[in-house]
This record gives C-alpha cells, structure tokens and sequence, in this order.
C-alpha cells in the first residue's frame, strides 16, 4: 500500500514510490500524440490534474512537471521556465500562507494546454492569503526581505494572473501564459529556480 502523493516524476512519467521498492509507472492523463502541432487536427486539448498535501518538499516536483507539459505545449524553454517558476511561486503560496503548512491540507494543481495557451490552477485549502497589496521588491526598504516576491515574480513570468477566493474554501491562483508565433517572445527573461 502506497502513502497517497508519494510520486517521483522523470521525462513526463510519473514513478510511484512503493514500500517494496517497486516502481508503478502511469501517465498523468495526457491526451492526443506527441507529435501533434498547433493546427494539426490531432492536436487536442490536454489537462493534467493533481492534489497534494502540504509539503514544501513537492514543490520541486510541481515546478519539473509544469516546466515539461509547457514543453510538449511548444513553449521554448525559456517560456517553459518561466511558466515553471510561476507554477512554483504558486505553489509555495499556497502550501505557506493559504494552507500555513499544514501537511492535512491539499493543494490542488491543474494545468490546462490548447493551441494558444497554458493555463494552471492552483488551489489551496486554507484561509487564504492577501494578494491585493503585494510588495514591490524593487523598493528600497523591500531590497533586503527574504520573502514577499512570489506575486512579482508570477506577474512577471507569465501574462496573466489572478486570484479567486473561493468561500470557505481556500484560494485560487489563475496563471496563463499564451503561446507566441515562431520568432516572438513573451515578457520576462528566464531566471534560475528558487528554493521552496
């Protein structure tokens, strides 16, 4: 018997990881082949969801999975970084100030891939966290705070963001990133992964 959530995930595979040592491999509801291009009538939508509990510890996993379905939505890889990076900031959000690190609390991650664009949700279970008056890391008394950039960072990676509070039920983050034509690049430079 297997703890729920306990998932390595390598090249688009998610592994199990069992008591026994034994690997149960699966897809993570990946729909229409591989080869299937924008245009191309193959190529169909495709949504990938998962839920977790609480854990900074899955916020590797969480931004490895985003960074590799915004490659297989052909996204370049500076594109699919930056979708990674706001999937991450997302994430640990929602596990820090929606569920306040309460390992009993699930975080919810759907990505969403069409033609034009890639969306994903992420849900929390908690009180929720205050998103109307971020900081701006950019001002001087902000320059040396160790937190407080995660919705800089979303905005900036992605084109768009927002926030829902669903009553009684935790917050949700909306991000979107459109997919460019060949030769045009969205705003944001990639930058290097951050440390949940």
């Amino acid at each position: 018997m297997t703890a729920p959530g306990r998932f390595d995930y390598h090249q688009g595979l998610f592994r199990e990881r069992t008591g026994s040592g034994r690997q149960g491999r699966f897809r993570a509801g990946r729909h229409g082949p591989r080869d299937a291009r924008p245009g191309d009538p193959r190529h169909v939508g495709r949504r990938v969801k998962l839920k977790l509990s609480s854990r900074v510890a899955y916020v590797d996993l969480l931004h490895e999975v985003a960074e590799d379905l915004a490659r297989e939505a052909r996204f370049t890889r500076n594109a699919a970084l930056n979708i990674g990076l706001a999937v991450r900031e997302a994430v640990i959000n929602a596990i820090k100030h929606g569920n306040r690190l309460d390992a009993g609390k699930m975080v919810e991650v759907e990505f969403e891939a069409n033609e034009n664009r890639f969306l994903v949700r992420v849900r929390d279970e908690g009180a929720g966290f205050v998103w109307d008056h971020p900081i701006d890391p950019r001002d001087q008394q902000n320059i040396f705070r160790t937190s407080g950039r995660g919705i800089f960072f979303m905005k900036h990676f992605v084109d768009r963001v927002d926030f829902l509070r669903r009553r009684g039920k935790g917050t949700e983050v909306l991000l979107e990133k459109r997919l460019e034509p060949a030769g045009r690049t969205g705003h944001g430079g990639a930058m290097k992964r951050r440390k949940g």
